[in-house]
């Protein structure tokens, strides 16, 4: 994955930071539904409230890493406060910015569903790196609040996720037959689905 480095409006930088070594390569491999459900060690609905930027040290490198706080509105896997403050690879300090291609971004005002691990230990701390974040919106027609994936298509079946840009590089898997005028996923239904399947897992082991 390219991290790059630059002085706003004057020079670029473009750097192999060997010591993230999550951030080897720029594809990423689309974990399944239940591969992500699995993973991640906290799953929850909240909103992005606010986030700042800050200076560190990874081994002889200072780098940019920039720290989003999200309104927790219902945890569906793991434990959680009232907040919760991810820790993510790049940002803007002054004229300063550290570009990470993949890395989610977020404004104030954003509403998701994120599935998390290695928070505070990894680049970005979302299961499959973009692949972990889901957009909620409002459906016009029936005015429930539907899911959005990362490349801005409507979730409308579970086998959709894993099942995108990516997935020549993992192990083979069928490609999902979904009508095209099915409709869109609610969010109630998504997290009924999580529930589900953790429910099950837990049974399992």
């Amino acid at each position: 994955m390219t991290i790059c480095l630059r002085k706003l409006s004057v020079v670029t930088w473009v750097i192999v930071w060997a010591a993230i070594t999550d951030a080897s390569a720029t594809t990423v491999i689309p974990p399944t539904f239940e591969e992500m459900a699995d993973r991640a060690e906290l799953v929850f609905v909240g909103k992005a409230v606010a986030s700042r930027a800050e200076w560190r040290t990874v081994g002889s490198d200072r780098v940019i890493f920039t720290l989003v706080e999200f309104e927790t509105q219902e945890v569906l896997k793991g434990n959680a406060g009232k907040s919760v403050t991810l820790q993510f690879l790049g940002g803007t300090i002054g004229d300063m910015t550290l570009e990470v291609a993949g890395v989610p971004r977020f404004k104030a005002g954003d509403r998701v569903i994120l599935f998390v691990e290695k928070n505070g230990v990894q680049f970005c701390p979302l299961v499959g790196v973009f692949h972990g974040k889901f957009g909620l919106r409002k459906d016009e027609k029936t005015g429930h609040d539907i899911i959005v994936m990362h490349d801005g298509k409507l979730l409308r079946d579970l086998a959709e996720i894993g099942a995108g840009e990516g997935v020549e590089f993992g192990p083979k898997r069928g490609k999902p037959a979904i009508a095209a005028d099915r409709e869109p996923m609610s969010v109630d239904d998504f997290k009924t689905k999580v529930r589900e399947y953790l429910k099950k897992r837990a049974v399992q082991k």
